[in-house]
């Protein structure tokens, strides 16, 4: 009994381990994410007080539109990941949504996706490996949308 005891507290305890290894390689894949998202978040904070075309308010919301936020955080479906660490954002866009997001790949790349769904067309999704083709992708999207 003794023996039995011993083999399922060994268990018990080995699975504990594992599940906090777990936890923190989770955490660590979480924060490389929210890490490599950090210009994404930056450029949006430098823009986020700019007004929204009105035409472009009208397209998104049509019955309501003056009373929704006339500025681009206003345009925020939401921030991916949450609060804590967050590795991309979404956002209205005439006829459905843009995201920006940070993915990791199996062997632990880091992917840079845009992709944009707009209803009655086919979704169209962009993955690459550098922050910069991303970023261009969100100011030009942005550039749409934005009073300039």
């Amino acid at each position: 009994m003794n023996d039995t005891l011993n083999k399922i507290k060994a268990e018990a305890q080995r699975r504990r381990e594992s599940e906090a290894m777990r936890r923190a390689s989770s955490m660590d894949l979480a924060q490389r994410r929210s890490a490599a998202a950090m210009p994404l978040f930056k450029a949006f904070s430098d823009i986020e007080h700019a007004f929204v075309r009105i035409d472009v308010l009208k397209r998104i919301w049509p019955e309501d539109y003056q009373r929704r936020s006339d500025r681009a955080r206003g345009l925020v479906a939401g921030f991916l990941g949450g609060e804590p660490h967050p590795y991309g954002l979404s956002l209205h866009i005439p006829g459905g949504k843009a995201t920006f997001e940070v993915e990791l790949t199996w062997d632990g790349k880091i992917l840079y996706v845009s992709s944009r769904e707009v209803s009655g067309l086919r979704p169209w999704v962009s993955k690459v490996e550098q922050p910069e083709p991303w970023l261009e992708d969100f100011c030009q999207t942005m550039a749409t949308l934005l009073e300039l």
